[in-house]
């Protein structure tokens, strides 16, 4: 019987100091999870330091050092201002600002060829009635009829050039 009983104790004692091992590494792991929370940024909860060192709430609940240090950790990372967040949201809006902008030029830009475009159509429209006209000069339909002409090549060449602007 003597044989059996030291056997079962060394056995006893093997199994507790196991227990003790693993229970040190799964504390180990779990102020690592704590870390990582913090250097993230995101909140440190009973809840999130279980999930992220693969140990039970009811584990951390046992040691109530875990406990006390997931706390802290906590009220430090709420008291703590965080610089990069602010600074993140001004470039963000910025960003949306400048995209914005982009966006107005170009809508200024299409309108204002279209202007351009109105413009030279009413000043032909105009020479057009001008010259058909029996009350204007017979001088003045004549240099009438010559700036319709060159409008009109003036308008090809913009065409043109438009043309291989978009290509």
């Amino acid at each position: 019987m003597g044989v059996s009983t030291t056997a079962k104790r060394t056995r006893t004692e093997q199994c507790k100091h196991n227990a003790q091992v693993k229970s040190e590494q799964k504390r180990r792991t779990a102020f690592e999870a704590l870390t990582l929370l913090l250097q993230e940024g995101k909140p440190v909860t009973k809840a999130a330091v279980a999930k992220r060192a693969g140990v039970s709430v009811v584990f951390l609940r046992s040691h109530p050092d875990l406990v006390q240090a997931i706390e802290e950790a906590e009220q430090v990372r709420l008291h703590t201002p965080t610089t990069s967040s602010p600074d993140r949201t001004k470039d963000q809006v910025i960003a949306a600002l400048r995209r914005r902008l982009d966006e107005m030029k170009q809508t200024i830009g299409k309108k204002d060829a279209e202007l351009r475009q109105k413009q030279r159509e009413i000043d032909r429209l105009y020479g057009k009635l001008a010259t058909g006209s029996q009350l204007a000069d017979p001088e003045l339909r004549c240099a009438l009829a010559t700036a319709l002409k060159r409008l009109a090549e003036q308008e090809e060449h913009l065409t043109a050039i438009e043309g291989k602007d978009q290509q």
